[in-house]
């Protein structure tokens, strides 16, 4: 028989000490792992969510911009678009975005602010001749047909497969308004 040393005694003592700690390890190395990937798929969302908050709010920029370049003073309705942020031509990438203009304020143009050579001031008068300006009096100190008006246009996008709105901006417009305007 041979005799056990106390040195092989403890070798087989620390064998299952090994695989204790080497277990334990495995088990917070996996937490780890699995908490990186939570914290993954979150950052993920975020990014997702704001990237789709950017497109509605260049959606809904878009969209107000093609108003102002139209002329929204004769008849300004809630006009709802689409518009593609893309340009791709698929469903996916196309906000319905509903811009409402609103007139804030408005003030009379005096006739002496007037050009009567010029053509777009040749609508503020009465008639296109210089005697006769179509206000009472006649006074050049008078006010015109014309106004500056103040307008506000608001945007709302709604991002595709979506019903809730993603996005609403906001923009002041400064635009004289033509007698035929609603102000």
């Amino acid at each position: 028989m041979k005799r056990i040393t106390d040195l092989q005694r403890s070798a087989r003592a620390q064998r299952g000490a090994t695989l204790l700690v080497a277990m334990i390890f495995l088990v917070v190395l996996t937490l780890i792992v699995v908490s990186s990937m939570r914290t993954t798929n979150i950052n993920t969302r975020v990014v997702g969510n704001m990237q789709m908050q950017k497109e509605a709010e260049a959606a809904a920029q878009m969209a107000i911009e093609d108003a102002i370049s139209g002329d929204f003073t004769k008849a300004p309705k809630t006009n709802t678009v689409d518009v593609d942020v893309n340009n791709s031509g698929q469903a996916g990438s196309s906000y319905k975005v509903a811009v409402t203009p609103t007139c804030i304020a408005k003030q009379p143009i005096k006739t002496v602010d007037l050009d009567v050579e010029s053509e777009g001031d040749q609508s503020c008068f009465a008639t296109g001749s210089a005697q006769n300006t179509g206000i009472a009096g006649a006074s050049p100190s008078g006010n015109s047909l014309c106004t500056n008006a103040m307008w506000n246009l608001e945007g709302v996008a709604t991002p595709p497969n979506s019903s809730h709105p993603a996005a609403a901006i906001n923009q002041g417009v400064a635009q004289r308004v033509d007698p035929g305007a609603n102000c």
